[in-house]
């Protein structure tokens, strides 16, 4: 069963959500969901190159402009995430904000910015999480791959 902690990030997921150790979450995948026009909850998926935290209180998000997830953001405003990993499995919930249609330096995405207004760990003692979703890579990625061009801006606050 989950249990809220707080309204903003522990230490250990602002750091893990910092971009700063992005080579350590290489793969990994973050499950996002949004609210479709029926009420749905609508689910994408972003890698640790699309999501951080520059405070405890706050994500920038890059989602592409012109996509469900960016529509269903800019219509209803809500958003949760999922944080599943090795011994670690959170839900953050928050309100979103579109900072730019057009990212500077990225106008392919939208940046967003989510007030997080409820952070939830859900972890069982008896049935520890051990692994989240990952994804694999074709080829080595490039320190110009736009991925990589995308987590910069997103580290600089707008």
């Amino acid at each position: 069963m989950s249990r809220i902690i707080g309204n903003q990030l522990t230490d250990a997921l602002l750091m893990r959500l910092s971009g700063a150790a992005i080579a350590s979450h290489e793969g990994k995948i973050i499950p996002i969901f949004s609210l479709d026009e029926g009420g749905w909850p609508h689910p994408a998926l972003l890698s640790y190159y699309e999501v951080v935290a520059n405070s405890p209180a706050t994500l920038e998000m890059a989602i592409w402009k012109d996509s469900s997830t960016a529509n269903n953001l800019r219509r209803v405003g809500k958003i949760s995430l999922m944080i599943a990993d090795n011994g670690v499995n959170f839900y953050i919930k928050g309100a979103a904000r579109e900072l730019e249609k057009e990212m500077t330096g990225a106008p392919q995405v939208s940046r967003f910015q989510i007030a997080i207004d409820q952070l939830l760990e859900d972890q069982e003692p008896n049935a520890q999480i051990t692994s989240g979703m990952t994804y694999t890579r074709a080829k080595e990625r490039a320190a110009s791959d736009f991925s990589a061009k995308v987590l910069r801006i997103l580290r600089e606050l707008p």
